[in-house]
């Protein structure tokens, strides 16, 4: 199995999904008295399809969807999560629809495929805060790690099927899991996701656990004296789904 990332699957246009969970970075202080720094913020992320047109892609017209991808993060100190002028992160994005495909297998010939660890878009937009609205110039957009720290995984292992419950309703769902390792002289980090995956639920996964944990060593020093330096983390669940839903993001 290969995974697409957050984004497995295009429901009926007007669907909104919206999670909720918690975000922590840990950093490892060795010689701190107080010991390693954890911090922790409440977190919403909430995916969107909101109109169909067609657009250029690879040199021809094709039928692309309008996605709407927002992450809150911060603080809920009186149960409403307060993001602050620069925890709130909004992306419109115009997908050709062949590219959600469940599968980070990129066709290129008709016997040959490659590993994609991103989605192309036709035309993206993003704010960030308060910022104006940036146009995005690349027609690639990677969900990890300004959305979610689930990444593309080459390959998954496959776990138990349940009857799974979250707020946002009861679906059939299979377990999977993958990693990621990236490395160079001085520096690791690997990236592990465990999630649910339904095909009942809109966009395709039901919910998550993630993280990503950074080791470091000096350039001269063996592989076995990486030490960890941080550990990021997320844990969300689906809370909602809705019809009917309206772009929030207006562009030009």
């Amino acid at each position: 199995l290969r995974a697409q990332g957050l984004i497995w699957s295009l429901p009926e246009d007007g669907i909104l999904v919206r999670y909720k969970g918690v975000y922590t970075q840990q950093v490892r202080r060795s010689d701190a008295s107080d010991g390693d720094l954890t911090l922790t913020w409440d977190r919403i992320v909430e995916i969107r399809s909101v109109g169909k047109e067609p657009g250029d892609f690879n040199g021809n017209s094709v039928p692309c969807r309008w996605l709407e991808i927002k992450v809150e993060t911060g603080k809920s100190p009186e149960g409403v999560l307060d993001a602050g002028p620069g925890g709130i992160r909004m992306y419109k994005l115009l997908v050709p629809e062949s590219e959600v495909r469940g599968t980070v297998d990129e066709p290129v010939t008709m016997t040959r495929s490659v590993f994609a660890s991103h989605i192309p878009i036709v035309r993206g937009f993003r704010k960030i805060g308060d910022e104006p609205t940036q146009e995005m110039e690349s027609g690639l957009f990677q969900l990890y790690p300004v959305i979610s720290l689930l990444r593309h995984y080459p390959t998954l292992s496959e776990g138990d099927k349940a009857e799974t419950s979250v707020l946002a309703g009861e679906f059939s769902t299979t377990a999977l899991s993958g990693t990621v390792v990236m490395e160079t002289n001085v520096y690791r980090s690997t990236n592990s996701g465990d999630f649910l995956r339904s095909d009942t639920m809109p966009f395709g996964v039901v919910s998550w656990k993630a993280k990503t944990v950074v080791e470091e060593k000096g350039t001269t020093d063996p592989r076995s004296e990486y030490r960890e330096s941080s550990i990021i983390s997320e844990e969300m669940s689906a809370i909602a789904i809705e019809q009917n839903a309206e772009s929030e993001f207006l562009v030009n």
